[in-house]
């Protein structure tokens, strides 16, 4: 819904984002802060995830829209 993609996915494919982009934002966030992946939640994490899934879904528009 941040990025004005959600009617034009499915619901399961808004799962899949949404889970792919916690996981990459995980990635990104222990590259940068240099911080141990943890599974938890919290305020913290959920705005990783978020941010996560929003990169992951801007890398999808530039592969989509290059290919």
């Amino acid at each position: 819904m941040i990025m004005g993609r959600n009617q034009s996915m499915g619901w399961l494919a808004n799962i899949v984002v949404g889970i792919v982009g916690a996981f990459v934002g995980g990635i990104i966030w222990s590259l940068v802060s240099g911080a141990s992946f943890t599974a938890g939640f919290d305020i913290a994490t959920l705005i990783v995830a978020i941010v996560g899934a929003i990169v992951l879904l801007f890398v999808w528009g530039l592969v989509r829209r290059t290919a």
